[in-house]
């Protein structure tokens, strides 16, 4: 009899522990406020040959995706902190995020597959354009245009 209550504590114990475990070691990336970042998932996605935007970082807030070039960014322009980059592999896979409306000013360059979901970090800038508007900002809530490229090269 006690052996039988046992083995039923036991199983509950087991999967309670089961239960919990997916969270605890799943392995991926954890943002500041204890959610699980969108950087792994997007590693594993298949390319749908968009580019994609959220107001918030993380994958938070509005979304907002492209197949093509895009003059304005609409509802996500000057407002996107979550970049990501879901292009397929073909010439035009990189994508050059502009500072300005129409592909004007200062740009930076996203390449095929690459996630910035942190922008608000600071870490990602206008690189490209020296003397042009916006060279050298942060690009978090700071993008207005982008034209699907080649590749990314300083230009």
């Amino acid at each position: 009899m006690i052996r039988k209550h046992l083995t039923a504590a036991g199983a509950v114990v087991a999967g309670l522990t089961l239960a919990l475990l997916p969270a605890v070691a799943s392995g991926a990336p954890v943002g500041p406020d204890g959610q699980e970042t969108a950087s792994a998932s997007r590693s594993a996605a298949a390319a749908d040959g968009l580019l994609h935007a959220w107001t918030d970082a993380y994958g938070g807030g509005t979304p907002c995706f492209w197949s093509g070039n895009a003059n304005t960014w609409g509802p996500c322009r000057n407002k996107a902190s979550d970049i990501w980059n879901n292009g397929h592999a073909t010439t035009l896979d990189a994508v050059d995020l502009y500072w300005g409306l129409n592909a004007t000013g200062a740009h930076a360059c996203i390449s095929r597959g690459d996630s910035w979901n942190n922008l608000p970090s600071g870490k990602w800038k206008f690189t490209y354009g020296a003397g042009q508007g916006g060279f050298g900002q942060s690009i978090n809530d700071n993008i207005s245009s982008h034209r699907w490229v080649d590749y990314c090269s300083q230009g």
